[in-house]
């Protein structure tokens, strides 16, 4: 039996979730449903930075924690799959 857990919807208004009724995410390479969160890095150029110099930009992304892979829907749209 799993914890109920109330999601606001409206002011006045609550739906009741179960957690066995939702889809598990696993990893497509092992199967564990276990994550950790890492980051992706990218570089803004100084021509389109808003300070006038490089920067780094982090994108917090999750991965296996067992095998490390990362599933392509926790990537970025633009990004391409990693390998490990």
């Amino acid at each position: 039996m799993g914890k109920e857990i109330n999601i606001n919807q409206a002011q006045d208004e609550q739906m009741q979730i179960n957690p066995n009724d939702l889809e598990d995410v696993v990893c497509n390479k092992c199967s564990s449903q276990c994550f950790e969160q890492t980051f992706l890095f990218k570089k803004l150029s100084a021509v389109l930075s808003p300070s006038g110099q490089e920067t780094m930009i982090p994108l917090q992304i999750y991965r296996c924690a067992d095998c490390g892979h990362i599933n392509e829907i926790f990537l970025p749209k633009t990004s391409q799959p990693i390998d490990e």
